[in-house]
């Protein structure tokens, strides 16, 4: 079972919390267009082409309006800053998204911020330039990649809408295994009457195909505080490094201006 079941309450979800961004109605857009895909492929309803406009991406929308403005310099500073992990946290979003929910119940967004700040760590300490503009710039660029990954796999999971999902500011939430259904526990010892046509229907409907593994919460819960103490963690590490290079670089000058 895939994890396009999730597909329609991320969907509301997105659309509820677009604001002005243009890049978030398209992902709402882009969901109800797969929706309703699946949905005209198992009923055999004729499609309505008006149904399925979406808006254009980000590089085909004027930037002359302020949301466009705004859209273009945010996605401008974040491919100068991160043009490595941000590809590589749209890979890892892809490969996560595929175990749920027969592996994972849904995204651990906490996780990968965790996971953000354990591999950033350590970088603040390995930073020691010497008089180069490659040491000062281009190394520190490179090794924070490796936590950008992390954090843009973070960032996807919450621009695409799984908040709206039980579980996914849980730390790890794993699906939880179905366990064996014991007859006699249910039906007893004593025997049970075939049922006949005369018989009233059943009450309870067939469990659906597509329906999840496990019970879920609607609205789903959201623990801010296990999203919110990580991802500031990871802000006040982010500015404290980019503060340590912008010393460097401030002191290059002098550096070599300096007596041997």
């Amino acid at each position: 079972m895939a994890a396009e079941v999730f597909d329609e309450e991320r969907r509301a979800w997105i659309s509820a919390r677009a604001g002005i961004w243009m890049f978030q109605k398209r992902r709402a857009e882009l969901l109800g267009k797969r929706i309703r895909a699946r949905s005209r492929a198992k009923v055999g309803a004729r499609p309505d082409p008006h149904d399925d406009q979406v808006t254009p991406p980000l590089i085909f929308r004027t930037s002359s309006t302020a949301t466009g403005a705004v859209e273009t310099g945010v996605v401008g500073v974040l491919a100068l800053a991160a043009p490595l992990g941000w590809p590589l946290g749209r890979v890892l979003y892809s490969v996560i998204t595929r175990l749920i929910p027969e592996r994972l119940q849904s995204y651990p967004i906490a996780a990968l911020i965790g996971a953000a700040i354990l591999s950033g760590a350590p970088l603040p300490l390995l930073y020691d330039p010497s008089p180069s503009l490659t040491s000062i710039l281009l190394i520190p660029w490179l090794l924070a990649q490796i936590p950008a990954s992390f954090a843009a796999a973070a960032a996807y999971g919450v621009l695409e809408g799984w908040l709206a999902i039980d579980g996914s500011s849980d730390w790890w939430p794993l699906t939880p295994a179905q366990r064996d259904v014991d007859d006699t526990l249910i039906l007893g010892p004593a025997p049970v009457p075939m049922p006949t046509l005369l018989d009233p229907a059943p009450s309870g409907t067939p469990r659906s195909e597509d329906a999840p593994r496990i019970p879920r919460r609607r609205p789903a819960p959201i623990n801010w505080m296990r999203l919110a103490i990580p991802a500031g963690i990871a802000l006040a590490g982010s500015l404290w490094y980019l503060a340590a290079v912008a010393s460097a670089l401030a002191a290059y000058p002098a550096t070599l201006l300096a007596p041997a």
